[in-house]
């Protein structure tokens, strides 16, 4: 077992303290993380549409502001 796992066997971050055990935090802000939202939103699409669709556009807008941000 890894470091980043409790004696429960729950995954614990140790770069976001913020983030409670059991949970993986992914930032709209990391390009590779988009990919996976993205990913989860696909596989939600039958049950959760508008779930589906406000990734799509947080991701969308996240890239947007990223490359505004790059640029300046």
């Amino acid at each position: 077992m890894g470091h980043h796992l409790t004696k429960d066997g729950k995954f614990k971050s140790d770069k976001y303290d913020w983030c409670p055990e059991g949970f993986f935090a992914l930032k709209f802000s990391d390009p590779k993380a988009r990919i996976a939202i993205r990913n989860y939103a696909s596989s939600i699409y039958a049950q959760d549409n508008e779930l589906y669709e406000d990734l799509h556009i947080a991701c969308s807008n996240a890239a947007d502001l990223k490359e505004r941000e790059s640029k300046e």
